[in-house]
């Protein structure tokens, strides 16, 4: 497997980038700066923007290009479309478009976790479920293909709670949709790294309790297709929690104060990616973010701070 790969771009820290979907085969991604939500394409550059009347503490939680948008703000949650919708008093902490309609997490009173089924041209809540998951911190993660999510539940030393999210739709009376959650990956401690563009694999980087293999298994069976051990590159503290699809044949890992590993879709072949000339000896990689087939998104930290480095991997040849 060549390990060929470049910075092509260094960007100003990027925190919360929101997936906005994907057009004519391209990815794109939402974030708030500056008064407006600004879409930006497979290279992080921008290319339109969509001013708003808000303020306090924005973040985009979801969004479908500029068209569809689902916002935080202080702490109401703010839904965009042909007009605006604010469910004042309701703080969500992430979210995605599940066909036309908007799954979402929220931390309960109780201390554990809320998922929401929300109209997004209404603000309606369609169906809630409480969700055992003390002081959780959620994230939501979008089929490509199939009106299907998973959530991830990462609840400290607690360990982390995967829950795949169907959503039934009578056709006859859609706000009658209900959600239907059902636990995934139990025992693993799941940190989903996502789904491949292909929707039939899924990612999972291993939890900080126990580092030490990287899993990936077929979708919608949960089979496991292959592993990769720190053992078998020598990563001394395993692996991190960042971790991303480079494109349907290839995923990168992050050995911590080691190495960026890139390897096959069934995580073999795995081998060391160079990157020391162009990070720095001192950095280290905390995030990663599929962009485009052969390109990633990585959040670096430094000792003189933070950037997001666009990286392009050479072609796989047979």
């Amino acid at each position: 497997m060549p390990t060929d790969a470049r910075v092509i771009a260094i960007l100003e820290e990027l925190p919360d980038l929101a997936d906005a979907g994907e057009q004519d085969g391209r990815r794109w991604f939402a974030r708030w700066n500056e008064g407006a939500v600004r879409l930006l394409d497979d290279q992080l550059s921008e290319v339109n923007g969509r001013a708003l009347a808000l303020t306090d503490e924005v973040r985009v939680r979801a969004a479908s290009a500029l068209d569809r948008l689902v916002l935080t703000a202080g702490g109401d949650t703010v839904l965009v479309g042909d007009d605006t919708v604010t469910v004042t008093g309701l703080s969500i902490d992430a979210a995605a478009f599940v066909g036309d309609l908007v799954v979402a997490t929220a931390p309960g009173d109780d201390g554990g976790h809320r998922v929401l089924l929300l109209d997004h041209a209404t603000g309606a809540l369609l169906d809630e479920q409480a969700v055992d998951a003390d002081d959780a911190m959620a994230v939501v993660h979008r089929h490509p293909i199939d009106p299907v999510a998973v959530i991830e539940l990462a609840m400290g030393q607690d360990g982390c709670l995967a829950l795949r999210v169907d959503v039934d739709v009578d056709a006859s009376s859609p706000a009658g949709a209900q959600l239907r959650l059902t636990e995934i990956l139990s025992g693993h401690d799941p940190v989903i790294a996502g789904f491949r563009a292909a929707g039939d694999r899924l990612l999972m980087a291993p939890y900080p309790s126990d580092p030490e293999t990287a899993r990936v298994f077929a979708w919608p069976s949960l089979d496991e297709v292959g592993q990769v051990s720190a053992a078998d590159i020598d990563a001394e503290y395993g692996f991190g929690l960042a971790a991303c699809w480079v494109d349907d044949d290839r995923a990168a890992l992050v050995a911590p104060e080691d190495a960026l590993v890139l390897t096959g879709s069934a995580l073999d072949s795995a081998v060391r990616v160079d990157l020391s000339q162009m990070l720095g000896d001192d950095a280290e990689i905390e995030s990663l973010t599929p962009l485009a087939p052969g390109r990633i998104a990585a959040g670096v930290w430094a000792p003189d701070g933070r950037s997001t480095r666009v990286i392009e991997f050479a072609a796989p040849r047979d």
